[in-house]
Parts: structure tokens; sequence; C-alpha cells
């Protein structure tokens, strides 16, 4: 938490750490782009009530995805 801290602690927001396993019914989330082309970012769009996302009751739509790993 503390690397994750050190990255994004200027954006003055919680942040989370959300560990999501695939399920049969995937992940359960639908993502946007920025609506300011010239910015990299995805937003939650979209949470599916059967999905491991939504399970979690930590993601919620409207937050940026930050990063994504294995």
């Amino acid at each position: 938490m503390d690397k994750v801290k050190k990255k994004y602690g200027h954006l003055g927001n919680e942040i989370l750490i959300v560990e999501l396993e695939k399920s049969s019914n995937g992940l359960g989330i639908s993502l946007a782009g920025h609506k300011d082309r010239t910015k990299m970012a995805s937003f939650v769009c979209g949470i599916n009530p059967n999905g491991a996302a939504y399970k979690t009751g930590k993601i919620k739509v409207g937050d940026e995805i930050l990063e994504v790993s294995r």
C-alpha cells in the first residue's frame, strides 16, 4: 500500500486496492474512457450485480481505474 500511496497520493482522493477473481459471470464492470481524449484514463460506467466487482462492494460507478495487474 505504501508504494500505491507514493505513486498516486498526489491525486488527493481515496485510493483502494481491490482484488477481483473472475467468475463465470466475469468481473462485472463496464469501462469508459476519459472524455478528454488527450488523457489516458478508464472509469467504471456500469456494474453487473452478478459479477465479482459488485460482490466486493468497493467499486462504484464513476471510480477511476489506476492500474490493473495479474
